[in-house]
């Protein structure tokens, strides 16, 4: 009878459905009421980013940054069937179950929003704590509550005082909540490299502190609270496990990034990826074993420009722009089947095109209005 039960023809449409992209489950809503309640389930949504894994590409184009005119900053996506822009936009945090935060300045001011590029759903964000302009340097992180399943958004910033005030968005409650957090000493985050999201805490590797070793702040989406830990020394050059060059075969170069400094997620743990001070053109990638104990997992040489990460590779462009990702545990690389002038520039500083892996999601952004900043 059990066996009856699981091969039920409610099951099977169920199984299908879960192998569907996003855009099919989109359109099947409308075939029925009962297909219509089971997409929109908070199960289905789960069971459907577990099971529908194809990661997508996705790149967007900053257009010509002008620091004297930031009305003309926007985040324009090329990647997309019909490409997509946002005014005022100017830098995408990596994703988190298929949604996206972004950063900008409109009408003068900082501003900031959600978004899920499979279902289009976009959710203005407004601060509590105002910011005058993106060049009062606020430092933003965007994750998931691994206890309640709630999305959050952390932001910090340093005001006239020099007093840190954070404050901590919640998508469930659609709240802001302030507070002063104790945050070490810095001159600036690599918002391109420099941060990542692991298992419900958010990284900011700090650049400009007083100690030898690398600082990272971390911040915990569940207790919602700030921790720092040391990373590698900046003069350690040993090597423990394997050094390799992974470049030959590959046409062309690019300009090196001589100050890449950034953190990644290798196999489930954070990484620190640095330019070794011994070797041209290399870089050191050190894996976390433990809180403030690292081990150096492996030294690379690289002629490419490095444009982002994801799950232990590195996603490069060459020097006729095409994208290319290397893995940094099997020294592999592979061709990504993209091409676009763009990408030989960095998207923060030089108005060129940034690359993001993402899966597509059925998750919901909960608002209260309506609201896009598609123009």
């Amino acid at each position: 009878m059990d066996g009856c039960l699981a091969n039920s023809p409610e099951d099977i449409v169920e199984e299908n459905l879960l192998r569907c992209p996003v855009k099919s489950l989109l359109r099947f809503k409308c075939v029925c009421k009962n297909w219509r309640t089971l997409i929109k389930t908070p199960q289905f949504v789960q069971q459907h980013l577990k099971y529908y894994s194809p990661p997508q590409l996705l790149i967007y184009d900053n257009g010509d940054i002008d620091e004297d005119d930031d009305d003309d900053l926007s985040i324009t996506l090329i990647s997309e069937e019909h490409p997509r822009r946002f005014i005022g936009m100017k830098q995408l945090f990596d994703s988190v179950d298929g949604l996206f935060f972004m950063v900008g300045e409109i009408d003068r001011e900082v501003s900031c929003a959600l978004w899920n590029p499979a279902t289009r759903e976009v959710k203005p964000l407004h601060l509590p704590i105002p910011v005058a302009t993106i060049h009062d340097s606020p430092v933003f992180g965007f994750g998931l509550d691994p206890l309640t399943y709630d999305y959050k958004v952390v932001y910090f910033h340093i005001n006239n005082l020099c007093e840190h005030y954070a404050s901590v968005y919640s998508c469930s409650r659609d709240l802001w909540r302030i507070f002063k957090p104790k945050i070490p000493y810095f001159t600036d985050v690599n918002h391109t490299f420099g941060t990542a999201y692991l298992n419900g805490t958010y990284y900011w590797l700090l650049t400009g502190d007083r100690h030898s070793n690398y600082t990272i702040l971390l911040f915990d989406f569940g207790s919602e609270m700030f921790k720092e830990i040391e990373g590698p020394s900046h003069q350690s050059v040993d090597t423990q496990w394997r050094s390799q060059k992974f470049n030959e075969g590959l046409r062309g170069s690019a300009p090196v990034d001589t100050n890449m400094l950034g953190l990644m997620s290798v196999d489930s743990s954070i990484a620190i990826l640095n330019l070794n001070p011994r070797t041209v053109f290399a870089y050191d990638i050190w894996v976390m074993i433990q809180p403030g104990v690292w081990n150096k997992l492996v030294t690379f040489q690289c002629f490419f420009r490095i444009k982002s990460c994801y799950d232990s590779s590195l996603i490069l462009a060459t020097k006729d722009s095409q994208l290319v990702s290397y893995d940094v545990r099997t020294n592999k690389t592979r061709h990504l089947g993209f091409q676009h002038p763009g990408l030989r520039k960095d998207a923060e500083y030089d108005g060129g095109c940034g690359v993001f892996y993402y899966k597509e999601s059925l998750v919901k952004i909960k608002r209260r209005e309506d609201e896009d900043l598609d123009h």
